[in-house]
């Protein structure tokens, strides 16, 4: 069966910390390549419109043959009920879903969403243009489909090796203009070779580390350029990865004269990576931000995770970068196999010897078919069952979801809300050495700055946020 009216949806995922911020850059890939070949397509983002009455007029106005949607393992019965919704409404409507939890999930995931009709594993550009275009379904890589009472599962699709063969996403479907910020995401690379226990990305993207090549990842920044943005965030799991990459894409952003950018990479680099030389390098070219995947606070935390690197070069990274003007963020997690109180705190000093714009402490959450989650479920340490946590648990609160010897409930819950207070004393701190302008003011308008309630205004107001912005680069210069 071909279709030939596909709708692509992304869901609101309530009660998560973060907003609309930018465009999905994997529904970006898929909605190009379906432009490309030619096949009528729309896209729903639910985060601009919350509620489930904007989707079904959507529905029901544009008339598709294929749903497609894109699912995470967090608040995943919450988007199997949307999915039974749609089913009911619309019976006729084949949907399919795809995204880490059936990457991860794969045939169960069928079997627990009775309204899914395909799922499509691991990267899905080739796999749903397939489908689409009407291959025999046991033909198609990476695609699950029912067969009678049975699920049925093709086997994984090789990964694309030669990413320069996707169309980069031009977003025309997108409402690009209603996102929170005015970052366009960027995605130079895909897959990471390293062996961390808690990391959920092989599943889904694979260890695989493959690349575009520097002059197809500035003709993107060029085409969005001149169609007026200068806010790019690189989403890469492995940014730094290739060196000298890094290097040719900084002289040819320079080379084509796209001054005034403001580059960023929120993710999280690995600091191995990194020196003066190649952090200098990107300053001139235009990155402004930089966010280090640090994880733990001394060698024995990073061993116990396989992190594959040392507290000597990722301290001299961080420090390399503040002292060449990056705002720089740094990731903990809490909680980690083996990890004491006195081991946090070595996280918390870590991050309070530098003059870093932030740092993030998250609440670990064991994601299935990782080793962290084998671990932890092996040696009976779950809390709660996963089942559960998997549609409530977020990164942000203090709900520990296991224990260990090393580190109690009670332990892990104080640890959790004492660092939340460390990183409002961190920001605040980076907030009032930017407003040292206005003197005794700047410690007053950075509390109100760091309150939770403005926080999370500017992670969901687009007006709001863009207004503060405009204010900070004032301020910066």
């Amino acid at each position: 069966m071909q279709y030939s009216k596909v709708l692509l949806i992304f869901p609101e995922y309530k009660n998560t910390h973060f907003g609309a911020n930018h465009p999905p850059a994997g529904l970006g890939y898929l909605s190009e390549v379906l432009r490309e070949n030619n096949i009528e397509h729309d896209v729903v983002d639910m985060r601009l419109n919350p509620g489930r009455s904007h989707l079904m007029g959507k529905i029901r106005e544009f008339k598709p043959d294929l749903i497609g949607i894109s699912l995470m393992t967090l608040l995943y019965s919450q988007n199997y009920a949307l999915l039974d919704d749609i089913k009911r409404d619309f019976p006729r409507i084949a949907i399919a879903a795809g995204g880490p939890h059936i990457s991860t999930f794969r045939e169960k995931a069928l079997i627990q969403c009775p309204s899914l009709d395909y799922g499509v594993t691991l990267e899905g550009e080739m796999t749903l243009l397939e489908l689409c275009l009407g291959k025999d379904l046991e033909t198609i890589k990476g695609l699950l489909y029912r067969k009678g009472e049975e699920v049925v599962y093709t086997g994984p699709r090789d990964f694309i090796a030669d990413l320069d063969r996707l169309p980069f996403p031009s977003y025309t479907k997108f409402r690009i203009d209603q996102y929170v910020t005015d970052e366009i995401p960027v995605l130079s690379s895909r897959g990471c070779p390293y062996q961390c226990i808690y990391c959920p990305v092989k599943t889904a993207i694979g260890r695989t580390f493959r690349r575009r090549d520097y002059l197809y990842v500035v003709d993107e920044l060029e085409y969005w350029y001149k169609r007026g943005k200068r806010r790019f965030g690189f989403l890469d799991d492995n940014f730094m990865m290739d060196r000298r990459r890094i290097v040719d894409i900084c002289d040819e952003i320079e080379k084509r004269g796209l001054t005034g950018l403001h580059l960023r990479c929120p993710n999280g680099v690995r600091a191995d990576h990194c020196d003066r030389e190649i952090l200098g390098r990107m300053k001139q070219a235009g990155f402004e931000y930089i966010a280090f995947g640090v994880e733990g606070g001394n060698d024995k935390v990073l061993a116990a995770i396989r992190k594959g690197e040392k507290m000597e070069s990722i301290k001299r990274a961080i420090r390399e970068a503040c002292e060449l003007g990056f705002e720089v963020a740094l990731f903990f997690i809490i909680g980690s196999p083996g990890e004491t109180r006195k081991d946090i705190e070595d996280s918390v000093h870590l991050a309070q010897s530098f003059p870093v714009f932030d740092a993030k402490f998250y609440n670990l959450i064991p994601f299935p078919d990782t080793e962290l989650f084998q671990w932890v479920q092996g040696n009976g340490y779950f809390l709660v069952d996963p089942d559960v946590y998997l549609n409530d648990a977020s990164h942000w609160d203090a709900k520990p979801l296991f224990a260990t010897p090393e580190l109690s409930y009670a332990e892990r819950q104080s640890t959790l809300k004492y660092t939340s207070g460390i990183r409002r004393q961190i920001r605040k701190r980076a907030i009032t050495q930017r407003l040292r302008k206005f003197g005794p003011f700047s410690t007053f308008l950075a509390e109100i700055f760091v309150n939770d309630s403005i926080q999370n205004a500017l992670q969901h107001n687009r007006v709001l946020r863009r207004i503060s912005l405009a204010a900070y680069q004032c301020i910066k210069r």
